[in-house]
């Protein structure tokens, strides 16, 4: 269909990661069905990027408990710099996106679904949206009945060793010296 064509779009479109369907709720309404069979996710308007490092950004973001401006830094400063490249290096929105949509994936796949949902929605409706139909009732499958010693502690109410001399040590950012203690304003909740 050209794009200035004057009549609506009634044909289903078929990406490499989605397809487009007319929504059912009016014209020149569509909606994204996320394919779990996609090989390559669109992360940016020019960049793409395969299942295997989309994988691995969700794996590492999961066992480090990284971020995805750490996952992005240790990224470009692994392999960017090493290659003799001339593209740019990995942005941090970019990294987010693999992460969600490797989520989406990965969760619907294990639902048996293909998640569909309004097209044009920004990453932060896009996991909004994907909560409300994968997460049943608050409870994304994939996580149900998980208990661990990583992610699973009772509540503690205190801490068991408390210092006044090295507070940050409670934190673990002391870095083998003493802090001086916190003074001022909301001192006495840092204790």
């Amino acid at each position: 269909m050209e794009a200035n064509s004057q009549e609506p779009a009634t044909a289903a479109e078929s990406h490499a990661d989605h397809e487009r369907t007319p929504s059912l709720t009016g014209e020149n309404q569509w909606n994204r069905i996320y394919l779990n069979s996609a090989r390559y996710f669109k992360v940016g308007q020019t960049l793409w990027v395969d299942r295997l490092f989309s994988n691995a950004v969700l794996n590492s973001m999961y066992s480090f408990h990284a971020s995805a401006a750490a996952y992005t830094e240790f990224w470009n400063n692994s392999f960017w710099k090493t290659q003799d490249v001339t593209c740019a290096k990995v942005s941090r929105r970019q990294v987010w996106q693999a992460f969600v949509q490797e989520s989406i994936q990965t969760i619907a796949a294990t639902s048996k679904l293909n998640l569909e949902l309004q097209d044009g929605l920004s990453i932060n409706e896009v996991t909004k949206e994907a909560f409300e139909i994968l997460g049943e009732n608050g409870i994304i499958r994939a996580a149900d009945q998980h208990a661990c010693s990583e992610c699973t502690h009772k509540y503690k109410r205190k801490a068991d060793i408390i210092t006044g001399d090295d507070p940050a040590a409670l934190a673990g950012n002391d870095e083998n010296r003493v802090v001086p203690p916190l003074v001022g304003e909301g001192a006495e909740l840092a204790i």
